[in-house]
């Protein structure tokens, strides 16, 4: 098939109806993503008034096709196909027997068609890393935590220690790092695994200055459970000491009596921050406990 266009977490809709596209439009452009520095959007909306696809817009990256006026549906629908006309490509159908109708339910599931785009995206990212990930590095995380890990192809720099890792592109225009690293005992709560993250980056990852040390910023902190039973955190992070911050992500999931935790985050001073932490966060699901 083609190749889609469009840049990553980009979002085209299209109908005919003109309320009904653009209140799936403000729904999608309300949404930010969480524990970034800056307020920035999940999503790159663009809008098209019109019966349906052209022969160039068919191949959009992300699309959301719109058609009101069907007096049947008690409530809107929604369905969706991948690589309908290109790939990779999502498309999704929203279908309501009126904009005022959709309006209510948009209120109501605008985050179900989030996460639908979200992690069509993070498989997206991982279809890249399958044909390009940097071999050397997936070598050397296997050989010290016993796991698969695809890492970027860029982040050819490396540092190690005790039961630590610490994988970065070294750039001075949009850092990208990740870390793994494992600790004793089982998972434990937000709180305390915030804990046990300050106590190996102080550490492990001193900063520049003269007793600088990384740290986490607590309020910043989101947490939710995956469907694999791990434990995704995204917040922001600081060097104490320095004037040095940004975004991370990381997963945590038992191994054996240990918890092991991979993490990525991004340094990258007037910069957007989105795509880069998305880039490292489809890395991080790639995580594996070989067998």
């Amino acid at each position: 098939m083609p190749t889609s266009g469009g840049r990553a977490y980009e979002v085209l809709i299209v109908g005919a109806d003109t309320d009904a596209v653009n209140i799936i439009a403000e729904g999608l452009r309300s949404l930010e993503m969480a524990a970034l520095p800056q307020a920035e959007k999940t999503f790159d909306v663009s809008v098209i008034v019109s019966n349906g696809l052209t022969q160039a817009t068919r191949y959009a990256r992300n699309i959301v096709l719109v058609t009101t006026g069907i007096d049947s549906l008690r409530s809107p629908h929604i369905s969706y196909a991948h690589n309908t006309y290109a790939q990779p490509q999502l498309v999704l159908h929203v279908r309501a027997s009126s904009a005022s109708q959709l309006r209510r339910y948009i209120n109501n599931n605008v985050r179900a068609i989030e996460h639908l785009l979200v992690i069509q995206e993070l498989n997206n990212g991982i279809a890249t890393l399958q044909d390009k990930h940097n071999r050397q590095a997936e070598q050397l995380v296997r050989g010290l935590f016993g796991v698969r890990l695809w890492v970027p192809e860029d982040l050819t720099k490396w540092k190690r220690g005790k039961d630590f890792v610490w994988l970065s592109n070294n750039s001075v225009q949009g850092m990208q790092n990740i870390c793994v690293y494992r600790y004793q005992g089982k998972q434990r709560p937000a709180e305390a695994m915030i804990t046990v993250r300050d106590s190996v980056m102080r550490l492990n990852m001193p900063g520049e200055a003269d007793g600088a040390y990384m740290t986490t910023v607590r309020s910043s902190i989101v947490t939710r459970m995956t469907s694999r039973g791990q434990t995704e955190m995204h917040g922001l992070w600081k060097m104490q000491g320095d004037f040095m911050g940004g975004p991370f992500v990381s997963l945590s999931m038992p191994q054996g009596d240990s918890t092991l935790v991979v993490e990525a985050f991004v340094y990258a001073p007037e910069m957007k921050k989105r795509s880069l932490v998305r880039r490292l966060e489809a890395s991080l699901h790639t995580l594996k406990i070989e067998d």
